[in-house]
């Protein structure tokens, strides 16, 4: 990752934690974009993008690998800072924007696009919902990454029990960054 990146990624970080806005830490913007230089995948879907943090982290790795990021947020501040910062930091080519609540903005998209690499990182309290719509749009061995698993486990609940005996997903809960928490999901081939 080029210098000038990293000096953007930490100032937008700051300025997220100083404004309250909820993005990703450091160490799940990192792992995201290592997963996407190792998986290589065409097609990523985020549901939750807030200011923009989560998406550059993956737009720097998915420029690299020839990938397309379709990104949904609710949020219209938070939205219209993250195509801001995209376009500053020169990524708009390997993203496409779709402002609504994903539930809303899901159905809408072609029922052809589907995806090699999906992070939910959205309302908590909908991840259920959220997967309830994309999982016939994942393509074998498709990589699944829900952020907050185990900071929001009362809100996640839901989906963690609806999930919890998938015979066609491997399933690894681990622990980043002390209580935050990523479940990764693989889809069978």
């Amino acid at each position: 990752m080029k210098p000038e990146l990293k000096t953007y990624l930490r100032n937008l970080k700051q300025y997220g934690q100083k404004n309250d806005i909820p993005n990703v830490t450091e160490a799940v913007g990192q792992f995201l974009n290592m997963m996407i230089q190792i998986k290589k995948p065409k097609k990523i879907l985020e549901i939750g993008c807030a200011n923009g943090y989560s998406t550059l982290w993956m737009a720097e790795a998915a420029s690299c690998v020839d990938g397309k990021i379709y990104t949904i947020d609710h949020s219209a501040p938070t939205f219209a800072e993250a195509q801001k910062n995209v376009e500053e930091a020169g990524f708009s080519e390997v993203i496409e924007f779709h402002f609504g609540d994903a539930r809303a903005v899901i159905p809408q998209l072609p029922d052809t696009l589907k995806f090699d690499l999906l992070f939910i990182d959205g309302q908590k309290a909908s991840y259920l919902d959220f997967w309830n719509l994309v999982k016939t749009r994942l393509n074998p061995g498709a990589v699944i990454i829900f952020d907050d698993m185990l900071a929001f486990q009362h809100k996640t609940k839901s989906l963690t029990d609806a999930i919890a005996n998938l015979d066609d997903f491997d399933q690894l809960l681990i622990p980043i960054d002390g209580d935050d928490g990523i479940l990764i999901m693989r889809k069978g081939i």
